[in-house]
């Protein structure tokens, strides 16, 4: 789907077009974009941050009231994860567990940097905020490049390490708290609320999108060949049907393409030389697939590959 839900907006509604405001889902690219405006408009690169300390559960609609009605903090962990696509399509979360620490981490679809600040920031201060504690993670690991002045404005309100330029975002922290109990805690509404939000997800699940149905065709296409009137010879439609339906999700087929190009960089890139990694992204030369790999992610390719080996070690 690729979009957010309007109470998730909220707080960027003034930056955000007016003929959206009426819409129950906000497109991924219109969101972003509003984004990055309010951080120009304030001046401030660390806005999505400041955003984030303000996330609470009214931001998630039914599954805010869902997160607050659990009995412990993994159990409203495991709602989020199970139904944070109803609230916000722009990336992928993962929760993993050991015996003394866990980890969220979470990859959007676009490395958009104030999203990336809003989203990380937003955890943590739901946790403090549903479970009455200032929790402090172990570690915080940022995909976006920061100066040392922002990293220690960072670092002193998650009150730990914050690593930025790193593989992945994630926020590492004692699996003890999982256990913690949820102050807001209420059995009879979780137990008629948790039914609504299936619901809510299996409709959201099963409501394919134009996008959502594209992108099957769009991860087995050869992008070396790829053009407007071949992807909508692909799709049985017209070329001027599909930019239509591109400008409606805000994308261009550029910008789609450029998207694809970097799902399957972060997908082979540690398993494929760069000149097979160049053909599959469509580029003619190396030099091009290093210049795309440094504006979406601030580094070289292999410079990529080491640090993405070096986390999962």
């Amino acid at each position: 789907m690729f979009d957010v839900c309007r109470q998730y907006c909220q707080v960027i509604a003034d930056y955000l077009p007016a003929n959206t405001l009426l819409q129950s889902r906000i497109p991924m690219a219109q969101y972003f974009a509003a984004l990055d405006e309010g951080a120009k408009q304030q001046d401030d690169p660390l806005w999505g941050f400041e955003l984030g300390k303000q996330v609470d559960s009214a931001h998630y609609g039914l599954l805010g009231y869902l997160v607050e009605s659990s009995t412990t903090l993994l159990e409203a962990v495991d709602a989020l994860l199970l139904f944070d696509k109803t609230v916000a399509d722009i990336g992928v979360c993962q929760f993993s567990q050991s015996n003394r620490q866990a980890c969220i981490a979470w990859q959007p679809y676009e490395n958009n940097r104030q999203a990336i600040l809003r989203n990380m920031t937003g955890w943590v201060a739901m946790v403090r905020k549903i479970t009455g504690k200032t929790l402090y993670p172990h570690h915080v690991e940022l995909t976006s490049h920061y100066t040392d002045m922002q990293v220690r404005r960072l670092a002193s309100w998650f009150g730990c390490t914050v690593s930025d330029k790193a593989i992945r975002n994630a926020i590492t922290f004692d699996s003890e708290f999982l256990n913690l109990a949820i102050l807001t805690k209420n059995e009879l509404v979780n137990a008629n609320l948790y039914p609504l939000i299936q619901d809510l997800h299996r409709a959201y699940s099963s409501d394919q999108s134009w996008l959502a149905k594209l992108q099957p065709t769009l991860h087995s296409c050869d992008l070396q060949q790829m053009s407007v009137t071949q992807l909508a010879d692909m799709t049985g439609t017209s070329a001027r049907t599909l930019q239509r339906h591109l400008k409606s999700h805000g994308l261009s087929f550029s910008k789609l393409v450029e998207q694809e190009r970097k799902r399957r960089f972060t997908l082979f890139c540690d398993v494929l030389s760069k000149q097979a990694l160049s053909e599959l992204l469509g580029y003619a030369e190396q030099a091009s697939l290093n210049r795309a790999v440094r504006r979406w992610y601030g580094q070289s390719p292999s410079e990529y590959v080491r640090k993405k080996q070096q986390s999962t070690r």
